[in-house]
């Protein structure tokens, strides 16, 4: 049995994963959005569910302090934070580029920087699971704002995994693409748009929020215990593979 932090629980990749580990491990759930939370709290009545803002660092430092106290200890961190933007550059503003910022790098950065040092003083092995993006590595127009803060994401969680490695503190990046989620809504809210956005997709189809927690999971697992460092891909190929798009057919009337 692991104890595992989730953050960004409430959210459709959160709320997957939580649901996939629920059994057999100890879980320890936040978000901001302090209803839903207490909803998932209710649908897993043996996780711990706490709110906290993490753009705060103090809050982040206060929540990993509770949740060691609470679980007495942490194995593992999958931080599953983090927002969107689809704006072109000229049309983003400073309050709105800091805040994809905020949202995306500077909450990794107070968590992950809090679970290490715990882990460093109890001398515990660690696993950590961080959320980046295929904008961090693929050009996608109108995609500035957050392919940057996402692309900062990947860096700082390659840059802890070089510094920890010997210390036995892994760290691991997924890399989704378009995934069903609320954020995601507005490429996929009629059957004609789903179509349009996952023809531009290789497997031909949006990806689910269950299958990038499965892949979280692993590598939260011991089963994955080779593997850190790596920004592994999770977005039917679109970031890596060029092929012909397919035409998109009308729904039937």
């Amino acid at each position: 049995m692991k104890k595992i932090l989730i953050t960004g629980a409430t959210g459709a990749v959160g709320s997957a994963l939580a649901k996939q580990l629920a059994a057999g491990h100890a879980l320890a759930l936040t978000a901001r959005q302090t209803d839903k939370l207490q909803t998932l709290g209710h649908e897993l009545p043996s996780a711990q569910v706490m709110a906290a803002d993490l753009v705060q660092s103090e809050a982040a430092e206060a929540l990993v302090q509770e949740v060691w106290q609470k679980l007495e200890g942490i194995d593992a961190l999958a931080h599953c934070v983090g927002s969107t933007l689809i704006k072109p550059l000229h049309l983003i503003s400073p309050a709105a580029w800091q805040e994809q910022f905020d949202l995306n790098v500077s909450t990794t950065f107070h968590v992950t920087r809090a679970v290490v040092s715990q882990a460093l003083k109890a001398r515990t092995p660690l696993s950590i699971v961080l959320v980046s993006s295929v904008v961090a590595h693929a050009g996608f127009a109108n995609h500035e704002a957050v392919a940057a803060a996402k692309a900062a994401v990947t860096a700082l969680g390659q840059s802890i995994a070089a510094t920890y490695a010997d210390k036995g503190i892994r760290v691991n990046i997924v890399a989704p693409g378009l995934t069903r989620s609320s954020l995601t809504q507005r490429f996929i809210a009629t059957p004609e748009a789903e179509a349009r956005s996952a023809a531009l997709i290789p497997t031909g189809r949006i990806g689910e929020p269950e299958e990038v927690a499965q892949l979280i999971a692993f590598l939260l697992s011991d089963a994955s215990r080779h593997i850190t460092g790596q920004v592994i891909g999770i977005d039917g190929g679109q970031g890596v593979l060029h092929v012909p798009a397919k035409p998109v057919l009308k729904a039937a009337s």
